[in-house]
């Protein structure tokens, strides 16, 4: 059994996989050296550890059986050649604790203002008693607030059991119909209209799919006066005009993203995340895709990712397996 390594390993995959080379003798562990490299050596894998293939690399790998995805997000793989070959996806849900965490730390910036006045302290711009602005010069608290969580999944459920601490109250969207009680959730919807209505602050923690690429419309977004949202699943679930709309005329009161709509590439290593100008408004906080950047967040996807590799190569079955229908 050959099982290919397609990502980029850091020190802390590399002490993993030797460990998994001590314990399965009889499987053969590549790391190839360089992504021309990969592509060859995909196509006699039986298994394969990555997130981002076409549907061409997943036709040409005739032996392959399992992909394992070493994060949650499986938007990047081909599910309908993935589907027509029976192929397991196994990801995992190690992050949920630090991207919540970090949802947590851009609501906070937002709703505070900390990026607005520090930007403005920086050119000797006071605010507040010192500035002698007034009221407005408030920022504002979480404490109390309504908060939408549209997706309770693993990251949606721990964004909750942090709003706790601030009192806030809890209600959650889901797609899948279901009367499964979720811990630190108040209430849960099946109407996104109906969250939005009762929410202060709305967190978006849905998988991006067919389903819910642009859930977020702009019928969403006009019923969103004065409300915050917080993006750190993908940023294709909200529509990008819809956003930036949203932001322009004054409807939202702010927005915190994390996820976006372009990333740089080696042609244009330095690129602006939204084809409009999203960054240049006062009430947004940006980051880079950053939610799980943080030792305790790679590390545990990179030993979730072994444990589902061990599981499978011991019990035919990794712990973690996506639902194809569903894709995640």
């Amino acid at each position: 059994m050959k099982i290919i390594f397609m990502n980029r390993l850091e020190e802390s995959w590399i002490k993993k996989v030797e460990m998994l080379r001590d314990e399965f003798s009889n499987v053969e562990f590549v790391v190839p050296s360089n992504l021309e490299e990969a592509r060859v050596s995909l196509k006699i894998a039986d298994c394969v550890v990555g997130d981002r293939f076409s549907p061409e690399e997943i036709l040409n790998a005739k032996n392959l059986k399992v992909i394992f995805v070493p994060w949650t997000g499986v938007n990047g793989l081909p599910w309908a050649e993935i589907k027509k070959r029976n192929i397991i996806v196994s990801n995992n849900h190690a992050n949920a604790e630090v991207v919540a965490e970090r949802a947590l730390a851009l609501t906070l910036a937002l709703m505070g203002r900390i990026v607005e006045y520090h930007n403005d302290l920086s050119k000797g711009i006071w605010h507040g008693f010192s500035g002698g602005d007034g009221e407005s010069a408030f920022w504002k608290s979480l404490r109390g607030k309504n908060c939408g969580l549209v997706g309770t999944g693993s990251i949606g459920r721990e964004i909750a059991k942090l709003l706790k601490a601030f009192d806030c109250k809890t209600i959650g969207f889901k797609k899948q119909k279901s009367h499964e009680k979720i811990d630190f959730i108040d209430e849960i919807t099946f109407d996104l209209d109906n969250l939005v209505s009762k929410s202060e602050v709305i967190f978006i923690a849905l998988p991006l799919t067919p389903q819910t690429k642009g859930i977020i419309n702009h019928d969403i977004i006009s019923k969103m006066k004065g409300k915050f949202i917080v993006n750190i699943s993908r940023g294709d679930i909200i529509d990008e005009k819809a956003l930036y709309d949203g932001i322009k005329d004054g409807i939202l009161a702010g927005a915190a993203i994390d996820t976006w709509y372009r990333y740089p590439s080696k042609e244009t290593p330095a690129s602006l995340p939204s084809s409009y100008p999203i960054h240049n408004f006062k009430n947004v906080v940006i980051s880079p895709h950053v939610g799980s950047l943080t030792l305790e967040g790679v590390e545990g996807m990179v030993d979730a990712t072994i444990d589902n590799i061990r599981s499978y190569l011991k019990d035919g079955k990794p712990l973690n397996v996506t639902n194809p229908e569903l894709m995640y």
